[in-house]
């Protein structure tokens, strides 16, 4: 096996092997001239070395000359994992993109290639998904054994957030990756911690991020479960329909209302209605729309209840209190 001092002189080569790499890493066929973006020479030709021979953490300390926090920064950078058996392995590519473009950007890839690298990963996304979707539209209800993404109103995200024992803030992958709005991107509250890349906060501040990303008209959506102990899994996120994968994935696969899971329906009080129209600003989806009626001097207001998810994002910041969010059994 190489030592470190060999593969760091391969590195300084010029790599003339990226699409080889690639196979090696499942990376798509139209990215693999680009993977020097994504790798470091060592890392490069690392992952060439443990893929001809098979091996774990403490070996290559030994043999190669890897310092302990090295090789967790490859682990946290999505360049490597370990498998069942311990042995450090290739990480597949959609770990390392999810890593790279949370934490380091685009850098210098064609606006193009980052387009269909979000294509790729939306694909990839739908893929994971549709037997979940299938089994709401069968059932009615989420697979209680998945980690089903439903909306949450906002005393339901901080019911959540004082059940759980630690807090972790990440940025948002979606919109790290989409990029088609200017809304917040640190939003992201997961209760572990596995990569050891996000950081921990007090649950306090958890539910100030709640609060601030409501009322920059981001939608809470839980993806929630519990281990054998009891213990909550999973986590928050603070939502936009722009970027968020479950609600692309929605559009296409035609799942509104299945896929973030709609549990609420809002009822609009027209008699108490000041027809001020700020729900219709605060709704992602159109359920509420305003017209102002310049001939008559009249505002228009209309809800189509079909449209509506039960984000909640409508009822909270009415002034007058017009709107009800219903559970949809209630209904």
């Amino acid at each position: 096996m190489a030592s470190f001092t060999d593969i760091e002189n391969q590195a300084g080569m010029k790599d003339n092997g990226l699409k080889e790499f690639g196979e090696l890493v499942n990376a798509p066929e139209f990215i693999r001239k680009w993977l020097d973006r994504f790798y470091e020479p060592v890392e490069l030709s690392l992952i060439r070395e443990i893929n001809e021979h098979l091996t774990d953490m403490e070996t290559l300390k030994k043999t190669m000359g890897f310092s302990q926090d090295t090789l967790e920064r490859f682990l946290k950078r999505g360049v490597l994992s370990e498998n069942k058996e311990g042995n450090l392995i290739p990480a597949d590519f959609h770990v390392r993109y999810d890593i790279w473009a949370l934490f380091e950007g685009f850098k210098d890839i064609p606006e193009e290639i980052r387009k269909r690298l979000n294509r790729w990963e939306l694909d990839h996304y739908i893929r994971t998904q549709e037997k979940n979707v299938e089994h709401i539209r069968k059932t009615g209800e989420p697979d209680p054994s998945t980690l089903t993404p439903r909306y949450l109103l906002l005393d339901e995200a901080f019911e959540v957030l004082d059940q759980v024992d630690r807090i972790y803030l990440w940025p948002c992958n979606c919109r790290s990756m989409i990029q088609a709005c200017s809304k917040p991107v640190y939003t992201c509250l997961r209760f572990h911690n596995d990569k050891g890349q996000g950081f921990e906060i007090s649950r306090e501040k958890a539910k100030e991020i709640v609060l601030r990303s409501n009322k920059k008209g981001l939608m809470q959506s839980g993806e929630l479960g519990r281990d054998a102990d009891g213990k909550r899994l999973g986590g928050i996120c603070n939502c936009c329909a722009e970027c968020c994968f479950p609600h692309l994935l929605a559009r296409e696969m035609k799942a509104e209302k299945i896929w973030p899971f709609s549990r609420y329906v809002a009822r609009w009080l027209e008699k108490e209605c000041s027809f001020c129209g700020l729900c219709a600003k605060r709704c992602p989806f159109q359920a509420f729309t305003y017209e102002k009626e310049k001939k008559n001097r009249q505002d228009r207001l209309n809800f189509f209840k079909e449209l509506c998810r039960g984000c909640g994002l409508c009822s909270l910041t009415c002034p007058e209190k017009a709107i009800e969010m219903n559970k949809i059994e209630e209904v």
